[in-house]
């Protein structure tokens, strides 16, 4: 009887050592700010931004040129509709311009902030499986945790090594 007292005891404290979890958590912030990959999406992101704040900018001074134009006293009738037909031909090419850098800028965005999700989570996975972790999370969701559960700067590197690559 003892022993059998005994074995259910070892059986159950080696099922409950199964259960405990191991987790790691992955400061986010610290990944936007120190990861070359984020760099990289943020510089071409702004790149794409510029050149067209360049190309709306050039269009609105044509604008305005234009409309001095019109406002002028020296400038024909004829000469005056020709240039109200120039200026809101331009002005049509400025909104379709804006339209489609909103467009163009927002899908990039969202492809970078995607591609960049994606390998944090496989980076996070990578380390998950070498090291036996039940689940990574945001740092931010503990409320206290031990430094040990950070694993921030082990996942930029593994990011950042896949950026040199490519």
């Amino acid at each position: 009887m003892y022993k059998l007292a005994l074995l259910m005891a070892v059986i159950l404290m080696t099922g409950i050592s199964y259960a405990v979890p191991n987790f790691a958590c992955v400061d986010t912030n610290r990944i936007l700010q120190e990861s070359k990959l984020v760099a990289d999406a943020q510089k071409e992101l702004r790149e794409k931004l510029i050149d067209y704040q360049s190309q709306l900018g050039k269009k609105e001074q044509q604008l305005d040129e234009l409309k001095k134009q019109i406002e002028s006293k020296a400038i024909s009738q004829q000469a005056k509709e020709q240039k109200i037909k120039e200026y809101q031909k331009l002005e049509s090419e400025a909104r379709e311009l804006q339209t489609k850098a909103q467009k163009e800028l927002g899908e990039m965005k969202e492809r970078l902030e995607t591609m960049v999700y994606n390998r944090v989570k496989e980076a996070a996975e990578k380390l998950a499986k070498e090291r036996g972790y039940t689940g990574v999370m945001d740092c931010g969701v503990f409320i206290y945790k031990d430094t040990n559960l950070d694993i921030t700067t082990e996942i930029i590197k593994i990011v950042d090594a896949g950026t040199q690559k490519k």
